[in-house]
């Protein structure tokens, strides 16, 4: 290898000059006649083992150590071997062992030395100071207050770096900058320096990193035993050069040249994405045989090809040329990949056949050897089916190497070359060693496909089961999971249909548009009067794949179909699958379904036995006392003054009147629930309704209760009788069940256009916590009575009041309230199935 000497900059004089620096520490030469230049706003960078003199060359120049002999020249001026004296000159150094006072904060460290007047009175314009000193230089440290102790490595390093550069020093030396830092704060260090050499600072840097030397150094001085032995250009040489001057060693760098080539081609072939893949092969193997024009191509069977990743799929090809029997079709080579190919060529050769009739690359996929066309244009050869196709190109030559897999032919990599002959021992090895690289990355790339093809396969199984087993109802979830399995089947429709056993076809869900074609839902009936077996997928005619399965409302097919015809690989096992999660889900439904049946039934029947229990007791109550007053009465043996019989008389009219009302209002309770009830509407107004509400009271409950009716309330239209019914049963509620001198606050107004609500507030115990806001065909059910209460009933009067006010099409709430209880009747103000006839109209 030749190393050649690089001299400084010719032109301007050098901003550093050393000459026949020779520098002992006793009997120990640590330089030797060292000479060097470094021009303005020029990195240069001093390599060499531990001992060669980088650091003493470094110490020398800053003014830490004094010279045997030479001299030292800045800006021409010479430089006293003083720290102080070289600093004033404008030389800074950065030690590698960052010599900062923890005890103090990242301003004060970087001012420490460089202090101002204004500095010792404020201490805000040290920090002002200091953050214009970092934004200046890039420095990413913006809490200046942070304790320096609390600073990582790369940080602190950063900090000594700012000051130095505090008052821009013509010269920055750096001392091992990096050495004792990791990767991610080295980079930052590496950073800063960069921005330093743009800023246009001169800057002579020592390391043992030959890496970050190419990064960022102009030149490299090779210094070894304390001399120089060479300078040179990282642009014109090889790291790998560098190392052997380091060392001494005569290298031949072309082997490792090529060796680094393939380790940054692994490298970037694990971190590229699968379709750029080849290109780097080829760009690779471009560049290792010096040859700019060169393509690969793959086998595709059928003249069709398939892809992975952007690459065309080959199949495994045989060791002898293609079948030609029936059920075999001829194979073609398509160009996945080209490097500088001429158009013409490119485009004759985008598709070529398996064989001779391929030329070079069909007959080096035949043979699966190399075919050398080293004289295209004495017109022999396989070139000839190109007619002037190589004129026209300017190829005078080519190569076709095969590259093999374990299972036979994957492609043929071709390089063009413009003169003619045949390429050297070494080219072929290196072109079958890319080739290797080459069936390795298509290798990669299939089993990359398959295992995304497998991913997905999982994940949409995964969402399946996860969407059928989760808390969505299993009407909702079929057609999510049909949505999902369409989109891990890339079908382009998936439809669920059940054959019920009366020949009625029901669809369950579907996926695929708004809604299903009805060639869709033939396709789907044809195939479960095919009677396929239950749980294989079977490939229709169609263009589709279908599964049937047993499910409780009858036999149900799974449908998926694609319009070109192609399905993935994994179809089957995918739609298998599904098929039998959907089937278990369909029996979970069923099972819920006779399982919620089974329990609203349970409860109606408690419900019924409890309503029962309690009406056989009311019912009771008054035949009793009727049966035991009327048989008193009709004692023989015993005789009543007038006032006993008039008492007598009373209480059996009371107790028939309480049984005419339970009759009554078990009649009213039925007529609702059989949806029977009938109004006899007419217009009313509701504060007569209230009043008359009112004077259906017990004489010593009428002052308990308050009516509040708003100015110009419409009137109605509904049954006066019947809405009398519901505020006589409210107001006789508020007052029976709850103590004695309890107050009743009854306010009418219209909240609402075409609406009017009236409040039937209490000051009492209150309904138990549980009903309050429930809906009122749960929450006042005749069982549900309010706890402590002390009147008689069994509880049909809130139920009847309900459906009173349902009928008139309105609705009867129970709100909250800070004391007792609160219900809110909310009434239109005409008949909602009449409305827009006007009043006089409505039937």
């Amino acid at each position: 290898m030749t190393v050649s000497v690089q001299p400084g900059a010719i032109g301007a004089a050098p901003e550093l000059t050393v000459s026949s620096l020779t520098v002992r520490f006793g009997a120990l030469t640590a330089l030797d006649g060292v000479d060097l230049a470094v021009q303005a706003g020029e990195l240069v960078a001093l390599a060499g083992e531990n001992g060669a003199g980088k650091t003493t060359l470094i110490r020398a120049i800053a003014g830490d150590v004094t010279p045997v002999s030479g001299t030292i020249r800045l800006g021409g001026r010479p430089v006293t071997p003083n720290l102080a004296a070289t600093a004033r000159l404008g030389v800074r150094i950065v030690w590698q062992d960052v010599p900062l006072n923890d005890n103090l904060d990242v301003a004060s460290n970087v001012m420490l030395g460089n202090e101002r007047f204004r500095h010792l009175f404020s201490d805000v314009a040290l920090h002002g100071d200091a953050a214009k000193l970092f934004n200046r230089l890039g420095i990413p440290l913006r809490d200046t207050t942070r304790s320096v102790k609390s600073l990582s490595g790369g940080q602190r390093q950063m900090v000594a770096v700012a000051r130095a550069m505090a008052h821009d020093p013509r010269v920055l030396l750096l001392d091992e900058p990096t050495a004792s830092l990791g990767v991610q704060e080295s980079a930052l260090v590496e950073r800063l320096i960069s921005r330093l050499r743009e800023q246009g600072t001169t800057i002579l840097l020592s390391c043992h990193d030959t890496g970050q030397m190419f990064r960022l150094a102009d030149r490299i001085v090779v210094l070894r035993h304390g001399r120089v032995v060479a300078e040179v250009s990282p642009s014109e040489v090889h790291p790998d050069d560098v190392v052997a001057l380091v060392s001494g060693q005569a290298v031949d760098s072309s082997a490792r040249r090529q060796l680094t080539r393939l380790h940054r081609l692994t490298g970037r072939l694990v971190s590229s994405e699968p379709s750029s893949s080849l290109s780097l092969i080829l760009s690779a193997l471009g560049a290792a045989l010096g040859s700019e024009r060169l393509c690969i191509h793959l086998l595709a069977p059928g003249g069709q090809s398939s892809s992975i990743g952007g690459l065309a799929q080959p199949p495994m090809a045989p060791a002898t040329p293609w079948p030609g029997a029936e059920g075999y079709l001829s194979p073609e080579l398509v160009c996945s990949a080209s490097f500088g190919v001429p158009a013409p060529v490119l485009a004759a050769w985008s598709r070529l056949p398996y064989g001779a009739g391929g030329g070079p690359v069909g007959l080096a996929a035949a043979t699966q050897q190399p075919v050398i066309e080293d004289n295209i244009r004495a017109g022999t050869g396989s070139w000839t089916i190109f007619g002037e196709l190589a004129r026209t190109a300017k190829v005078a030559s080519s190569w076709s190497v095969p590259v093999l897999g374990p299972g036979g032919l994957l492609g043929v990599i071709t390089v063009f070359r413009a003169v003619s002959g045949k390429p050297q021992r070494d080219d072929l090895d290196l072109a079958a060693l890319y080739a290797g690289y080459a069936a390795s990355a298509i290798d990669r790339d299939r089993l990359l496909d398959q295992l995304t093809a497998r991913n997905r396969l999982l994940e949409t199984i995964r969402e399946v089961l996860q969407t059928l087993a989760g808390p969505v109802p299993v009407a909702e979830a079929l057609h999510i999971v049909l949505h999902a399995l369409r989109g891990g089947l890339d079908a382009d429709e998936v439809a669920l249909v059940t054959a019920a056993p009366d020949g009625i076809p029901a669809v369950r869900a579907y996926s695929g548009g708004a809604s299903m074609p009805p060639e869709t839902l033939g396709a789907a009936l044809a195939a479960l009067e095919r009677g396929a077996p239950e749980g294989v997928a079977m490939a229709g005619e169609d263009r589709s794949l279908t599964v049937t399965f047993a499910a409780p409302d009858g036999q149900t097919i799974l449908l998926a179909s694609w319009r070109d015809g192609m399905s993935p690989d994994d179809a089957t096992n995918l739609i298998e699958d599904a098929a039998h999660s959907l089937r278990m889900a369909l029996e979970r439904e069923k099972a819920l379904a006779a399982h919620q049946e089974t329990m609203a039934l349970r409860q109606s029947q408690e419900l019924q036995r409890a309503f029962l229990r309690r009406l056989s007791h009311e019912l009771r109550t008054p035949l009793t006392a009727i049966t035991g007053y009327a048989t008193s009465l009709l004692l023989k043996d015993v005789t009543w003054d007038d006032e006993s019989q008039q008492r007598f008389l009373s209480r059996i009219s009371a107790e028939s009147a309480r049984l005419g009302r339970l009759v009554n209002d078990l009649l009213d309770f039925s007529a609702i629930e059989s949806g029977i009830f009938r109004l006899q509407s007419d217009w009313c107004d509701i504060p007569l309704v209230l009043d008359a509400a009112v004077a259906c009271l017990p004489p010593a409950s009428g002052p308990q209760v308050e009516v509040k009716c708003a100015p110009g309330l419409p009137a109605i239209w509904a049954d006066h009788d019947r809405l009398e019914q519901v505020f006589v049963n409210l107001l006789g509620n508020a007052l029976g069940h709850n103590p004695p001198g309890t107050r009743v606050l009854v306010v009418a107004e219209a909240t609402e256009p075409g609406t009017v609500t009236v409040k039937v507030a209490d000051d009492g115990e209150g309904m138990p916590p549980e009903l309050v806001g429930a809906p009122a065909g749960e929450a006042w059910l005749p069982d549900a009575r309010r706890h402590g209460s002390r009147g008689s009933g069994v509880g049909l009067g809130l139920s009847i009041a309900t459906g009173i006010v349902a009928a008139h099409g309105g609705r009867m709430e129970l709100e909250q309230a800070p004391r007792g209880t609160c219900f809110v009747i909310t009434l239109p103000v005409e008949d909602p199935q009449s409305r827009g006839k006007g009043p006089d109209t409505i039937d």
